[in-house]
């Protein structure tokens, strides 16, 4: 699916969903249900901002209806994550569907719309006794950004740009760990836009360290994710996927079958959630985050308020 050209909220608009949703918070008292009194999960996530996010949405949602979590969030890798879930070592977590069609379940065709692919992926995880909740509208893609300035300077203005118009020693890429390594990862990439070894340089750096030394010049293209925060603020540009070399990754609540079985109370508070959270709503809430250096829980518990899902 083609990588669209997201505008991530600058700081001011962050700013102003922080004070709509302290004003919320300060008015309203948040443990106003109990239709998951007996409920007891522990709730995972991967280890970056917009995971861990996700999953704490879900964490306060349920305390707030009565049940009761233990945070296991901030979980190193897709993989690992994924088998802590399997091991029922977690009960859930975040899943997106082209991380699953790609990774989990070994498939290569990704020409499918968002829906076509999540109607897909929770058909093929049935073997795996896996549940899918509804799917987020938000499409958290793979995407590579760089300065506005570069962009101009370059005449940057999609990815197949990125292959032919940066000049010669100066396509400094960093990516991180898994991207490195993942069968929709960078290997494939160079393949599909024709970009030699030869022509690049590569700096593999943690996730959260891309956007900043991307902007600061440490590498001239950077391996971002296209819901986060830190791609507006940072003054940093996101050119067009053209060949449509990534899937859709729509997020979606993943939990083993037993668990939806034992608590069909708890599918019915969560799957009204997804809806919720649309591409801006991410952007936000990763950039309240990361930008502004709030609490996640924090952050979460004030957006369900003002979203209208507890009190």
């Amino acid at each position: 699916m083609q990588v669209k050209r997201y505008r991530a909220v600058a700081v001011a608009t962050a700013v102003a969903l922080v004070v709509v949703g302290t004003a919320a918070t300060s008015t309203s008292a948040n443990a106003a249900g109990k239709s998951l009194a007996g409920v007891k999960i522990t709730v995972g996530s991967k280890d970056f901002t917009e995971s861990i996010v996700l999953s704490k949405l879900v964490k306060q949602l349920v305390l707030a209806n009565g049940g009761k979590v233990t945070d296991k969030t901030n979980i190193k890798g897709s993989v690992t994550t994924r088998e802590a879930m399997l091991k029922h070592s977690i009960d859930l977590y975040w899943e997106y569907t082209g991380t699953a069609w790609l990774v989990y379940q070994k498939q290569t065709n990704t020409a499918f719309s968002p829906a076509a692919l999540y109607a897909k992926v929770k058909a093929g995880d049935r073997a795996s006794k896996v549940t899918w909740l509804p799917m987020t509208s938000f499409n958290d893609t793979y995407a590579f950004a760089i300065t506005k300035a570069n962009a101009t300077k370059w005449g940057i203005k999609t990815v197949s740009d990125l292959a032919a118009k940066v000049p010669a020693g100066q396509g400094i890429w960093c990516i991180e760990s898994e991207f490195q390594s993942r069968p929709d990862g960078w290997a494939g990439f160079k393949t599909a836009y024709g970009i030699a070894d030869a022509n690049v340089t590569t700096k593999v750096l943690d996730t959260g360290a891309i956007y900043q030394a991307t902007k600061d010049g440490q590498c001239n293209i950077g391996e971002v994710f296209a819901t986060d925060g830190r791609i507006g603020a940072l003054g940093l540009t996101v050119p067009t996927e053209d060949k449509n070399y990534f899937p859709a990754y729509n997020a979606a609540i993943t939990m083993p079958d037993s668990v939806a079985k034992k608590y069909p109370q708890l599918v019915k508070v969560l799957a009204p959630l997804a809806a919720k959270v649309t591409n801006a709503v991410m952007q936000n809430l990763n950039a309240r985050v990361d930008v502004l250096g709030e609490d996640a829980d924090a952050v979460a518990k004030s957006f369900l308020v003002t979203a209208g899902l507890i009190k």
